[in-house]
């Protein structure tokens, strides 16, 4: 549904101007922490910080044991030196960022509302 409005300058009425639906735009993200950071920069660390959260929910499973190559403590302190182990049945650990799907990140955000 459109709305017309008419534009006036200075008291005289002009052309009328055919406006949009009022749409409801989300706050840009703003920190109040971080001023000078742009909205864009904000989002891309948010993301990052969700990918640190899947990685350590989906470890969860596996506390106590060695299951991606680069650990060198477990979570409990004791050293991964020749117990690392190769996961091979689901729910298998995500061991790097890059295996963290911008769906999961969605997935993550509408379940932690």
């Amino acid at each position: 549904m459109k709305t017309l409005l008419a534009v006036s300058v200075a008291g005289a009425l002009l052309v009328p101007v055919a406006c949009p639906p009022l749409v409801q735009a989300q706050p840009a993200m703003h920190d109040p922490n971080l001023p000078t950071v742009k909205p864009d920069v904000l989002r891309h660390f948010s993301d990052d910080r969700i990918r640190q959260q899947i990685i350590q929910d989906s470890h969860v499973p596996y506390a106590g044991r060695c299951v991606c190559p680069y650990e060198t403590r477990d979570s409990k302190g004791r050293s991964c030196r020749g117990r690392h182990e190769l996961i091979k049945d689901p729910p298998l650990p995500i061991c790097y960022p890059g295996q963290v799907t911008g769906q999961m990140i969605s997935d993550w955000r509408r379940s932690h509302r």
